[in-house]
């Protein structure tokens, strides 16, 4: 099969998942109690939903411009990053990724892939909070499942040590590299020279986890960055009726996060509605229709503001939104 069948074969398996779980919604939820619920749901929260995100995405951007050096503007972070979530949201084969790292990649003295390397950091930081948070989370939740509470603790168990060898590795990049080269030259594969690059653009990027100030500078961001999701959590749960507190949010936040490794349309239409309604309603014990009319609200909410603050960013690039996904492509197909 080639590249581009892999991809629309990719492509159509996450719409069919996507279709699939609004489909699972629509089956064992009223619609009834789901527009009950919109009706009654205070909507002014969603206002101070929407300023909790940007608040997130801030502080987001000054973690990225730590992970890059310093060496780039807080706004020229916050609009790169911004652009590429409203991608993220609305193309598939996270080409919002890809478009951040170029656009980054354009900033001297960056360079693509060392854009791309941090973004492997940020989402490695990402899966350390969610991790470490999802334990505590289900010990002070009693009508979690046993099988739950001991795969959320293996889970955090494994991630940690992945990054405990990812963070080794950095500190010995010319023995990794080398070995890398070594392995990869009895292979098969194809230029295992640029293989090895790739290795050694995301060991750079971990390299700030090396330096204990560095590392503990962003290990402090990635918990402070996280507060605001968690609370627009708990004020949207809150605005549609639902019995919440702290804890209850931030379990729901952890399901929201793991979700997004499922399969789906871009902007995780579906996945997200179904992960998050089915913690709230069976594991939580939580009303359906609320559930379902949260998942709703909150989603659409990420969903326009991340759309609006990308088309707002793009000016600041000089570019445009159809330069930018043709930059992307571009760069994807010469680094396939």
């Amino acid at each position: 099969m080639s590249q581009k069948e892999e991809k629309q074969s990719s492509l159509w398996i996450g719409t069919a998942v996507s279709l699939a779980c609004i489909a699972l919604i629509l089956w064992l939820v009223d619609p009834q109690e789901v527009l009950e619920a919109l009706r009654v749901a205070q909507y002014s929260y969603l206002a101070l939903c929407a300023a909790l995100m940007v608040l997130f995405l801030a502080l987001r951007a000054v973690r990225w411009r730590i992970l890059l050096d310093n060496q780039v503007s807080w706004s020229q972070t916050f609009h790169i990053q911004n652009i590429g979530y409203m991608l993220g949201m609305l193309l598939p084969f996270r080409l919002g990724d890809v478009a951040r790292a170029v656009l980054i990649g354009n900033v001297p003295p960056l360079t693509i892939g060392r854009g791309a390397s941090t973004m492997v950091v940020e989402r490695l930081l990402d899966l350390l909070f969610f991790v470490v948070l999802l334990p505590f989370t289900v010990a002070g939740l009693p009508t979690v499942p046993e099988n739950i509470r001991t795969a959320a603790l293996v889970s955090g168990i494994i991630a940690l040590f992945g990054i405990v060898v990812l963070v080794v590795a950095a500190n010995q990049r010319p023995l990794v590299l080398r070995l890398s080269a070594a392995v990869l030259g009895r292979t098969p594969l194809r230029q295992p020279e640029r293989i090895t690059h790739q290795v050694d653009e995301l060991l750079k990027g971990l390299n700030s986890l090396t330096q204990w100030g560095t590392g503990l500078r962003l290990l402090l961001w990635s918990v402070i960055l996280w507060l605001p999701v968690l609370s627009a959590y708990y004020i949207v749960m809150r605005s549609v009726g639902l019995e919440v507190t702290p804890l209850t949010a931030a379990f729901i936040t952890c399901v929201a996060a793991f979700s997004v490794a499922a399969p789906s349309s871009p902007g995780q239409i579906g996945v997200f509605h179904l992960a998050v309604t089915a913690a709230l309603t069976e594991i939580l014990g939580q009303p359906e229709g609320p559930a379902v009319s949260f998942a709703i609200l909150y989603h659409t909410t990420q969903f326009l503001l991340f759309i609006l603050i990308g088309l707002i960013a793009l000016p600041s690039t000089g570019t445009t939104f159809q330069q930018t996904i043709q930059s992307a492509r571009q760069w994807r197909q010469r680094n396939r």
